[in-house]
């Protein structure tokens, strides 16, 4: 293989490595985010309807935003060549 092949994989597992790491730290982020909203049973019994569907409204948006950085991740696991 010539060295700008080489070089060429070489800059594109960088590339990888810098976007996954991107994605993983947001990933880590909305986790992070959803947690308070996974103990609504933590809340008062008397806690307003409208903020309960609120709060279920947030940790849906939170939940599809995660599955869809999980989604991202493996796909360009996959996808960028990793030069075995």
């Amino acid at each position: 293989m010539s060295k700008t092949a080489n070089e060429t994989k070489l800059l594109m597992a960088q590339i990888k490595n810098s976007i996954l790491d991107y994605l993983t730290e947001e990933l880590k982020i909305n986790s992070d985010a959803l947690k308070p909203y996974e103990g609504d049973n933590l809340l008062p019994d008397n806690t307003n309807d409208e903020v309960l569907k609120i709060r279920e409204i947030e940790a849906v948006k939170l939940r599809d935003r995660i599955h869809e950085l999980n989604r991202h991740i493996a796909v360009i696991k996959r996808m960028i060549p990793t030069g075995k």
